[in-house]
């Protein structure tokens, strides 16, 4: 690992701030005796957030009968921890909106984030059910290296960055440890260190790349870091949209590699496309349209009944 590089990241402008609001409301709502009063003190603070909250909590999602007017009502409606991911999210959109680089394109980015989040905390529901929403949050910021990388050392990565795409496959990953000598998955972590998120999401993020027999026996993150991984591999062989056998043969592969049984995946396949939208739609996040995604998708997981039957 090259500590010059992580520094001179660290010392960049590149790390995208969090302010003091979305900070001090992930710590408030990890104490499941938040007192709801203070929480509305402080998101009100935000106008802009504030809004946000409102917008999601009148949302066709949640199928209110009546419109939700004040923020300590839609805190109650959407409960603690949809609250803290829904903040942490939209100051991430905000900050790396701010930080736009034309190496990355931002629409596969968000398309490829989504996915893992969704996949993760889809499969970590069987799997890890206590760890669900921990799981979803490192799918989601897994790659949030990827852009910090970009503008912080432009000239290098610009190669690695072109090959971030659709059916761009897995070299770019070799080739940022060949150029930097450290990974997107450490610059992640690096940054969730700097926002001061919880151990186990900045290990569970950290590790996600990292070989199952390679995992550290004691490390914070070590039973997300395999649902983190799986979600990662699934969400680049559905955004690359390939041929259906094909991507389910990799689907296979990429659950069979972390271990994880492949009949956990079937029922999730024909639910990530809807659930993607409407993440993208309630955080106002474009996304690279993808007109056949779910028909692979239920193809995908066709095959994948037939394979583990």
């Amino acid at each position: 690992m090259n500590c010059d590089t992580l520094e001179a990241i660290r010392r960049s402008a590149a790390i995208p701030s969090m302010p003091i609001v979305a900070t001090r409301c992930f710590e408030m709502t990890q104490d499941p005796n938040c007192h709801y009063d203070k929480l509305n003190d402080l998101l009100a603070t935000d106008p802009g957030i504030a809004a946000e909250v409102l917008r999601l909590s009148n949302s066709p999602l949640f199928g209110v009968m009546r419109r939700i007017t004040s923020l300590k009502q839609a805190i109650g409606l959407l409960g603690l921890k949809r609250l803290r991911d829904l903040v942490l999210t939209r100051y991430l959109i905000q900050r790396l909106d701010e930080h736009r680089n034309d190496l990355i394109d931002i629409s596969y980015f968000w398309r490829r984030s989504l996915t893992t989040a969704v996949v993760a905390g889809r499969l970590a529901e069987p799997l890890l059910p206590a760890q669900r929403d921990e799981c979803f949050m490192a799918g989601l910021l897994a790659d949030v290296g990827v852009p910090v990388l970009a503008r912080a050392l432009p000239s290098v990565y610009a190669p690695i960055a072109a090959a971030y795409k659709p059916q761009g496959g897995d070299d770019w990953r070799s080739a940022e440890h060949v150029a930097l000598k450290v990974s997107h998955a450490v610059v992640s972590a690096l940054v969730l260190e700097e926002w001061r998120l919880p151990e186990s999401l900045v290990s569970a993020v950290c590790l996600h790349h990292t070989p199952i027999a390679d995992l550290p026996s004691d490390a914070a993150g070590r039973d997300q870091a395999p649902v983190v991984s799986v979600a990662s591999e699934i969400a680049r062989i559905l955004c690359d949209a390939g041929q259906p056998a094909t991507a389910a043969q990799q689907c296979v592969t990429a659950m069979e590699s972390a271990q994880l049984d492949c009949g956990v995946l079937t029922p999730v396949l024909p639910l990530v496309e809807s659930d993607v939208e409407s993440l993208a739609s309630m955080l106002r996040v474009d996304v690279i349209p993808n007109r056949i995604f779910k028909l692979i998708a239920e193809q995908i997981a066709a095959n994948l009944t037939l394979a583990t039957a």
